[in-house]
């Protein structure tokens, strides 16, 4: 029998129409990606994403938070692609788990700890260590929260390796990550915070490096969650490229 030809031109687009939509899954998945980012390094991923999408034109969305309520958020099945943390430990801990694409986990960079102080002529001098925070006119610390941000725990191992953990304690106020730390000693209500370097990057006031010997080192890794599009192993390859780490350099990571 015949197919009418204008019967076969419907049939005919109709397939196409078809083929089409089974081919779009695969390409519309690698359209946009999401980076779960630890605060820390909030301000250089935003720099390495705007660079990324001007020469990619891949949208990105940025999430940020402590790395312990990431990695939680990941186990409980967020929809992240990327885990940029600020520790080795919940990278591992997500590989051991089958979470992420095979052989994705990298070390991106080490991090650096600091006091900082809004004030430059209060009591942080240049030549001031850790045990400046048992000053009486310090009457607030603003610290990470040891439990869930990396950079906390590295200051609780600092302060208890030159001995005068216990007897500050009760100064301090405790933040998710190191961003809320240092905001509370931006907007006074802490008079010094132990942050991350790149977070107080460009910022007033007056910061002195913590000696990284008392302190495990912060090794910071990144992977890629195993059903992610494409384009994060795009955006991995572009961090841990030239661009990437001139940028990470730019903002005081210890490079790889």
């Amino acid at each position: 029998m015949t197919i009418p030809k204008k019967i076969y031109a419907i049939l005919l687009a109709t397939i196409l129409v078809v083929a089409t939509a089974l081919t779009v899954p695969a390409h519309a998945k690698d359209v946009s990606i999401t980076v779960a980012v630890a605060s820390n390094a909030l301000a250089p991923i935003k720099k390495i994403t705007a660079q990324f999408q001007a020469e990619h034109k891949t949208p990105i969305k940025i999430v940020s938070g402590s790395t312990g309520k990431l990695f939680t958020q990941i186990t409980l099945g967020a929809p992240f692609d990327i885990l940029i943390a600020a520790d080795e430990l919940r990278p591992r801990l997500l590989e051991e788990r089958g979470l992420i694409k095979k052989d994705s986990r990298f070390t991106y960079a080490s991090g650096v700890l600091v006091l900082w102080s809004l004030k430059e002529d209060g009591p942080l001098k240049a030549t001031s260590t850790l045990t400046i925070l048992k000053d009486p006119a310090i009457k607030r610390i603003a610290v990470a929260n040891p439990k869930i941000a990396p950079y906390g725990h590295a200051a609780f191992e600092a302060l208890r390796a030159v001995g005068i953990l216990e007897d500050i304690k009760s100064k301090f106020i405790y933040g998710e990550n190191v961003s809320h730390a240092f905001n509370f000693a931006r907007t006074g209500n802490a008079n010094i915070a132990i942050t991350a370097l790149p977070t107080i990057t460009g910022q007033i006031g007056r910061h002195i490096v913590i000696d990284s010997t008392l302190h495990a080192p912060i090794i910071q890794q990144a992977v890629i969650l195993k059903d992610a599009p494409e384009a994060a192993s795009k955006f991995t390859a572009y961090l841990k490229g030239p661009k990437g780490r001139a940028i990470l350099a730019e903002y005081g990571y210890i490079l790889p």
